[in-house]
């Protein structure tokens, strides 16, 4: 697969991850249990099937330096910085017509830099079997087998098999579906003709430019005036004078809701786009009774409850359930496990309660900064240990509490201090 190139997607906020996941330091740049972030993985991930030097990163400039701390195999002319988000249409443009400058023969495999997978295997089988099929000019995407009726994903609905191979399968795209209500989830499960979209694709650079041509003509002409100027000393101008202008839309809108030369392949990858807080707290080992956790915590009669402490509080709990409690430096995030989507909205409104102190401060007009605005993620204590008591306990009983340590290893660094993090604000 000499003609491979891998394009990680590195936009985004995770907002339902806040307070932990915020403008300055979104959540692809987060530890994960072993220790890297979701960007690193991703990156080792890709780099069992291409070479680094055929592995490219679309990102906001505000986030460059962090890119580049977390990714330093790349060298600078692999991260193409985006002045401002203009969602996945543009992104995947940009470095299809650079890949096409380089090679017409060029093959893309595009992946979100924020995404889990555990099943190495089946991923490599599923990226060869997509590689032959874009040769053969197809566009293809990469649908997970759900396992649950989830309400948090859009999906993919397929028709009749087009190929098969490496123990996988294609097959047509029937309609892509916005996320549901639970009810239409539970139907999509027992129809068993629907997966989650994943937003990973592979595609040959040729064939997604003449689709963009033909779906959207008008961004395909603005990147035609950017990808020109590059490597002229008109370069940073064109970029600053087109990019802003360019319409923000995702691929699966533009193109691939109307393409027919869409096909996708089930897969079981063992993937997760770690989209909140219960999902981000199940990639911890957890005990007996369900408690996961990173920091100081002991519990008395507490169950299935996620604890991330990166203080050094010490965290008690008694008799909770279902329960996510975040604790940063400045700010603790108390959760019900069936809430945890709407954290977002408190994202958000924190996020214009900031902004709308800063307009007022940037006017002169009197106002006080709100406590509980977000602020970069504070670095983990480092040698601060993990730890949870888990005790179902009779009102008369009181033995000695001793701690058991529930996620072994599992202290955090996150990737980088809170310096680092206001740096690319």
């Amino acid at each position: 697969m000499e003609d491979l190139h891998a394009v990680i997607l590195a936009g985004g906020s995770g907002t339902r991850l806040w307070p932990l996941s915020t403008p300055e330091f979104p959540k692809q740049f987060l530890p994960l249990p072993g220790g890297r972030s979701m960007i690193q993985e991703t990156l080792a991930r890709v780099t069992t099937l291409v070479p680094p030097e055929q592995v490219w990163v679309v990102t906001g400039r505000a986030f460059s330096e962090l890119v580049r701390q977390h990714l330093p195999e790349l060298l600078p002319g692999q991260i193409l910085e985006e002045p401002v988000g203009r969602n996945t249409a543009p992104a995947i443009t940009w470095a299809a017509s650079l890949l096409a400058r380089r090679s017409p023969r060029a093959v893309m495999a595009v992946f979100p830099a924020d995404h889990v997978i555990t099943k190495l295997e089946p991923f490599q089988r599923a990226i060869r079997f997509g590689y032959q099929l874009a040769q053969r000019g197809y566009l293809v995407t990469w649908g997970i087998r759900p396992t649950e009726p989830a309400t948090g994903y859009g999906y993919i609905r397929f028709a009749s098999p087009v190929a098969d191979g490496y123990g996988h399968q294609a097959f047509s795209v029937e309609q892509f579906v916005e996320k549901p209500d639970l009810a239409t989830a539970q139907r999509y499960l027992q129809d068993g003709h629907y997966v989650w979209n994943s937003g990973m694709f592979i595609w040959q650079t040729a064939t997604i430019l003449t689709e963009v041509g033909k779906h959207l003509p008008a961004l395909a002409e603005e990147m035609t005036r950017i990808v020109e100027a590059m490597g002229t000393p008109a370069e940073r101008r064109v970029l600053e004078e087109v990019w802003p202008s360019l319409t923000s839309i995702s691929i699966d809108y533009g193109v691939l809701e109307k393409t027919d030369r869409l096909v996708v392949i089930p897969v079981d990858l063992g993937w997760s786009d770690v989209g909140n807080w219960e999902q981000y707290g199940a990639l911890y080992a957890a005990d007996g009774k369900g408690l996961r956790g990173v920091g100081h915590h002991f519990a008395l009669g507490s169950q299935n409850v996620f604890v991330y402490n990166t203080t050094q509080r010490e965290i008690y709990t008694i008799g909770l359930e279902d329960v996510i409690v975040v604790a940063l430096d400045d700010k603790t995030l108390i959760c019900h496990k069936n809430h945890v989507q709407r954290v977002r909205e408190l994202a958000e409104a924190q996020l214009l309660q900031r902004a709308s102190t800063t307009a007022a401060r940037n006017g002169h007009q009197p106002g006080p900064r709100p406590a509980s605005a977000p602020s970069p993620l504070p670095a983990a204590s480092t040698g601060q240990s993990g730890s949870a008591l888990s005790l179902g306990l009779a009102a008369t009983d009181s033995p000695p509490m001793t701690p058991e340590e529930v996620a072994p290893g599992a202290d955090p660094e996150p990737g980088g201090t809170a310096d680092q993090s206001q740096s690319t604000s």
